[in-house]
């Protein structure tokens, strides 16, 4: 590119899954019990209606509103077949940082991301500005609302994908992408064929999932490929959120995995990454951990050092296969404190160390 528009972008002018306060025991008994309750009966409606899993190219919600169809009318890309299409939401609290996500992914040369707004105003000024963008329908994110809305939608709209049968990689806006791997090439390797779903790691949240297995798995930066198995699992996490008295799409995989696909994790030889496998028959699910390629990394734990030739900064673009994809760091979900944040990785140099990697394995 012949402008800098990362940097354009910060001088003009999503939710990331910090933990939250802890609950009691008899709390958690009790969301564990009401889980429970509502698998069965989502579990039971599918076997009877035959829906989860339903995979069709002109159904769903997205084709409902157009999406995804030969008329959508905010352009031919959005109607192409993608190997995997990489995918943000944006709100107008967020778009300064929603622009810098664009453009550092149109910088590395991908062509198959975009954005979906969750208002008009963002949807509007990204739109003009010539962005892949969509506008999501049926939900209207005010500022400084409560997120619980945007988690269900996402949930709904992973699982419209999905049937669709496109593959998605999901991505919070203060992923800082680095470098340009063909998602195709990272997700199915020998070895990995099986795999439905890649997680990178959650901040230590929710804490029964810490607590359980020594980590939690991430939704904020995820890949999931279009099969019966991911289709419904996103379908029963969106069932569960839609009777919670409070969704938020994280708790909800978490808990899904440990309490009703009671999953069995082995460490495999890439580094020491996770697999996942359901030990329940009717929800043969495999899951991925990706870590060392998207560190979650808390800022305050890092050591800057002088940038040279020899040293790979994480955020900073760089053109070596085998070094990390993204970074995602551990911040507050604030839109100016993620382009602040942005700003610090562009400007310092945080050595991508096997101790920054190693660390994030015990966030609290």
């Amino acid at each position: 590119m012949g402008v800098d528009e990362e940097r354009i972008t910060l001088l003009w002018r999503e939710p990331d899954l910090d933990p939250a306060p802890a609950s009691t025991s008899r709390e958690s008994r009790w969301r564990a019990f009401g889980l429970a309750v509502v698998c069965a009966l989502v579990a039971l409606v599918a076997a009877i209606v035959g829906t989860a899993g339903a995979r069709s190219s002109g159904e769903g919600f997205m084709a409902s509103v157009g999406f995804g169809t030969t008329e959508q009318a905010d352009g031919e890309w959005m109607s192409r077949h993608e190997p995997w299409r990489i995918v943000s939401f944006v709100s107008e609290d967020y778009e300064d940082i929603g622009r810098l996500w664009y453009h550092r992914l149109s910088k590395l040369g991908y062509t198959s991301h975009h954005l979906v707004a969750l208002d008009d105003e963002v949807f509007g000024k990204l739109n003009r500005s010539n962005f892949r963008i969509l506008r999501a329908p049926g939900i209207t994110l005010e500022k400084g609302a409560d997120l619980g809305d945007f988690w269900k939608y996402r949930l709904r709209y992973l699982v419209d994908e999905i049937k669709r049968g496109q593959n998605i990689l999901m991505s919070d806006l203060d992923v800082i992408f680095a470098h340009h791997y063909e998602p195709d090439v990272i997700f199915d390797k020998v070895g990995d064929e099986n795999v439905d779903i890649f997680h990178s790691l959650g901040a230590g949240w929710p804490l029964s999932a810490k607590r359980r297995w020594g980590f939690s798995v991430c939704m904020g930066f995820s890949a999931f490929r279009a099969t019966k198995e991911t289709a419904q699992i996103l379908d029963m996490a969106y069932k569960v959120c839609v009777h919670a008295k409070q969704c938020d799409d994280q708790v909800v995989v978490n808990e899904l995995y440990m309490n009703y696909l009671q999953m069995a994790w082995t460490s495999t030889t890439d580094h020491g990454e996770r697999k996942g496998i359901s030990r329940n028959k009717m929800f043969p699910l495999v899951v991925k951990t990706f870590s060392n390629l998207v560190p979650r990394v808390r800022v305050e734990s890092l050591e800057s050092t002088r940038k040279s030739s020899n040293v790979e900064c994480l955020g900073h673009v760089h053109h070596v296969d085998g070094g990390h994809w993204a970074v995602a760091p551990v911040i507050e979900k604030e839109g100016q404190a993620k382009v602040e944040m942005w700003k610090e990785f562009r400007d310092q140099c945080f050595p991508a160390t096997a101790a920054a990697l190693g660390a994030q394995w015990s966030h609290r």
